[in-house]
This record gives C-alpha cells, sequence and structure tokens, in this order.
C-alpha cells in the first residue's frame, strides 16, 4: 500500500492500493474501485483529491488511466472535477434500495417518502431482438411467436438507476403497440388496460456490465458494473405474458431482503 504525504499535497494523508496487473480488471477500474472504496470508508465530502500526475505516480498508472478513473467516479456522482480547481468529493446521494420481493411498484415506495420516481417509456429507441438469456427459458414455440419490444429508463430524483427492456407476445396485448403506457409502466398498463396480471414470475440476478449504448443512456461509463435482472412472467392460464431484462447501476442501487 502506498500513502501520499499531506504535506507534500496540502490535503491530508491518503492510501492507495497499487495496481495489480495480473488482474482480469482493467487498470483504470481498479483505481476507480481504490478511491471508491476511500471515499466511502475515508474521505469526507468537499476533500480534495491529488492532481492527475500525483494519482499517476501513486498508482503507477499513465495520466490517461487516471482521468478514465476519475471520469467514472464523476459519472457515478462520486467526485465533482472543477475546472482549473482540481477534483473533490461530491456529496454522494444514498444508493436506491430495492426489495428482492416487491409487493408494490417500486415507484410508489419513492412517491410515500416525497421523492421523485418514474419510468420514461423510450418510444424513439429501435426494437431490439431478445437476448439468448431469456430465449432459452422460454419454450421454442413461445420464442418463434410475434412479440412486442419496449424499453424503458428508470429515474429517481432526476438521477438515472436503470433501465427495462420487455418482450410482450402480441396475441396477448393485441394493441399494445399503439398504447400510452400509463406512467411510463408496462404492468400497469397490462393491468388496467387489458386486465393481464400474472401469477408467476421467475427472477434471476447475476452481475453485468454497461455496454456503449446503455452507458449513453443511464449517463455512465462503459463497462460500469451492473446489477441484470432475468425474468419471465406467466398468466394463470401459463401463458406467456412477457418476458423482461433489467439493469440497475450497480453503484446507484442496492438489494435488500429479509430472512
Amino acid at each position: 500500500m502506498s500513502v501520499v504525504d499531506g504535506a507534500r499535497t496540502g490535503r491530508g494523508r491518503m492510501s492507495v492500493h497499487p495496481v495489480d496487473r495480473r488482474s482480469p480488471m482493467p487498470a483504470w477500474a481498479q483505481v476507480q474501485r481504490d478511491l471508491r472504496r476511500q471515499i466511502d470508508q475515508e474521505l469526507p465530502t468537499g476533500y480534495q483529491l491529488p492532481t492527475e500526475r500525483e494519482l499517476s505516480d501513486l498508482y503507477g498508472v499513465s495520466r490517461i488511466t487516471i482521468r478514465q478513473a476519475l471520469g467514472a467516479l464523476s459519472a457515478d456522482g462520486y467526485v465533482e472535477r472543477r475546472q482549473g480547481a482540481g477534483t473533490f468529493v461530491a456529496d454522494i446521494p444514498e444508493p436506491v434500495q430495492h426489495d428482492f420481493a416487491l409487493t408494490t411498484p417500486w415507484r410508489d415506495r419513492f412517491h410515500a417518502a416525497g421523492q421523485s420516481a418514474k419510468s420514461i417509456h423510450l418510444t424513439d429507441e429501435p426494437a431490439e431482438p431478445e437476448p439468448h438469456e431469456l430465449i432459452k427459458l422460454i419454450t421454442p414455440e413461445e420464442a418463434s411467436a410475434k412479440r412486442l419490444h419496449l424499453k424503458r429508463l428508470h429515474v429517481v430524483n432526476d438521477r438515472a438507476i436503470g433501465l427495462t427492456d420487455s418482450w410482450v407476445p402480441q396475441s396477448v396485448a393485441p394493441g399494445l403497440s399503439d398504447q400510452v403506457l400509463i406512467d411510463g409502466s408496462l404492468s400497469q398498463t397490462l393491468r388496467e388496460t387489458f386486465e393481464l396480471v400474472p401469477s408467476d414470475t421467475n427472477h434471476y440476478l447475476e452481475v453485468g456490465a454497461a455496454n456503449s449504448h446503455e452507458a449513453r443512456l443511464l449517463n455512465t461509463t462503459l463497462d460500469a458494473p451492473l446489477f441484470v435482472v432475468w425474468s419471465v412472467a406467466r398468466l394463470d392460464d401459463g401463458r406467456l405474458l412477457d418476458t423482461t431484462r433489467t439493469v440497475w447501476i450497480g453503484s446507484r442501487v442496492r438489494f435488500h431482503y429479509t430472512v
């Protein structure tokens, strides 16, 4: 572990974990992870980080690598980069908390707490094919049926936290493509307009990374860590209602469950 001396930087002592060249994780991501650890555990709001050159020396990496790590931290709201002044620890918003077993729409919990939460139907986005991870969870007949693709952006307090892509069989909800989603919610629209409520939904949670398109929509960095939730919902007669892929930004969302 390396230490930068406060007498030299004028910002107090700051310890860093060196970059592991053998790790499959990119150098910039290791620097980002280490700086985030220090911000979470040690560095107060308003603390001025060392300069890019000083961080480059500390971690033994290029300034381009440092710049990429700081850019990722800035996109996630961990630091503020002020032109001509430096980089400072930001007043970090609390992560949005999701329960694994939700009995009410997630937006309702934030509305009850007086916060802004909404889903935005991205109608200008091109239709996307269903991922293989979802196709293998349904029957070949269901996979071959015509389905409608819908994409929604989830926002809390004007901050993007996630994206949902859904594929709905056209035979189950005919005319859905002509509907304006109620409050940007597919489930609410299916329930109130088509009287369709799932009786059984299976969810699968894994870890992923943002691709370039997701990074742009979520205002985060390429390869930012994501929680990925794959879901398959069925009606009480066994018919497929929808398949869904939802991604939540790992730095902005945490999950909760009670045993």
